[in-house]
């Protein structure tokens, strides 16, 4: 085939980012099925989703070398293997330790999907439009968070959870030969950077930045609480505690991904037109107001409230994203994809942290006569996001009043 354009580029790592958000997002949804299906509890259902973080972030180190020396379109549909096995397995689970390995292996499988775009974009698009580039990826690929919240309910109704992993075994195959037949690293008129010898030597540099140390805690406080949130306890808050049927609860998460997509949209021109440290700022004290509401609860959840609620939240933590290009410019060309997956480290760390967390607490507090798990262990358990999302802002402050200054 010609020399593919961008355009071709961009669809194929899209497809890519579509089926990590659908797998990422998946049990948020199909909870009560599992938990009915498999015998889980609460505590092994936070676990058993939080291995897709854990792994994810473990991974996120040999990917960064890996990208740096042999390039997004080697690496990328080689990784995707172990996600094909992963949803196989968990389509056919019958046991907790199944659906645990399927877990952690759609978790080592999707690890790359949107660093691997983020180090190939670097190489085709001018720096002044690699936020907006970056957020415009992730804003279409959570199509694949909306394809998890209320169709995948009605599929769920009516096939059952197993075949929608069954159908992602096949999407994601597709997905790993579209980025191998259509994309490159580089356009034509520029010779791809190989890092050569030891590729994990830049990660010392990276790590000793106090710049880019101030910007993990906020990166592990937005992308995580999303992570923990969006992706397991959103669901069952609503069912639990607002008490809203399958159907219903499909729409609140369905509202979460609309304003997780809108901020997406936004967040990346916002920040190459009035800088990434105000959007980063704003974006946090929206998703910690909204946090505010699941602590306090001030008023009893309705389907629009709770709606509301949680389209602002996912617009708020939807702001991560900018941070990636911020981290990236940090340093030189040639490191450009271990610095964003030194940052894209404790996004996963702490959405594995925060989650399982969440389900020690919430598991702590037990269920009411009527089987649901408590309201109060609910208020408990986000606590935590609020406290971790409020010491990270303060860590953060600084590189703001920075950028301010230099803006006067």
């Amino acid at each position: 085939m010609r020399y593919p354009t961008f355009t071709w580029v961009f669809i194929a790592f899209v497809c890519g980012y579509i089926t990590s958000n659908f797998l990422r997002s998946v049990n948020a949804v199909i909870s009560p099925n599992l938990m009915a299906d498999i015998g889980l509890t609460a505590d092994q259902l936070g676990l058993m989703t939080s291995l897709y973080y854990i792994t994810f972030s473990l991974v996120q180190l040999p990917l960064g070398a890996a990208l740096d020396r042999y390039g997004s379109r080697i690496v990328i549909p080689i990784l995707l293997i172990p996600t094909i096995v992963g949803a196989l397995i968990y389509a056919n689970a019958t046991l907790f330790w199944h659906v645990a390995l399927g877990r952690l292996l759609i978790g080592v499988g999707t690890a790359g999907g949107l660093m691997g775009a983020v180090k190939t974009f670097g190489n085709w698009v001018p720096t002044n439009r690699l936020a907006t580039t970056t957020t415009s990826l992730v804003a279409i690929g959570s199509i694949g968070g909306l394809l998890s919240t209320t169709p995948m309910a009605l599929v769920n109704e009516t096939y059952g959870w197993r075949v929608i992993f069954i159908g992602s075994s096949i999407f994601v195959a597709i997905t790993a030969l579209s980025i191998w037949n259509f994309t490159r690293d580089t356009p034509p008129d520029i010779t791809p950077t190989r890092t050569l010898g030891n590729p994990f030597d830049g990660y010392g540099e990276i790590y000793r930045t106090p710049d880019f140390l101030r910007l993990t805690p906020i990166y592990f406080s937005q992308l995580g609480t999303l992570l923990a949130v969006q992706t397991l306890w959103a669901g069952p808050f609503a069912y639990d505690v607002a008490r809203f049927t399958p159907t219903q609860t499909g729409f609140a998460l369905l509202t979460m991904g609309i304003g997780t997509v809108f901020g997406y949209a936004v967040s990346g021109p916002l920040a190459d037109r009035c800088g990434t440290t105000y959007v980063i700022i704003s974006a946090q004290i929206v998703m910690l107001t909204n946090l505010c509401f699941f602590v306090f609860l001030p008023f009893a959840p309705t389907q629009v409230s709770l709606g509301v609620v949680y389209a602002l939240f996912g617009f708020g933590a939807a702001a991560n994203v900018v941070m990636l290009p911020q981290a990236r410019r940090m340093f030189a060309q040639q490191m450009s994809g271990r610095a964003a997956v030194a940052l894209n480290v404790f996004g996963f760390l702490g959405g594995f942290v925060v989650q399982w967390l969440m389900g020690l607490v919430i598991n702590a507090f037990g269920r009411n006569d009527q089987g649901f798990y408590q309201m109060a262990g609910y208020q408990s358990a986000f606590v935590i996001p609020l406290v971790i999302g409020i010491i990270a802002l303060i860590i953060y402050y600084p590189l703001h009043h920075r950028a301010v200054r230099k803006d006067v």
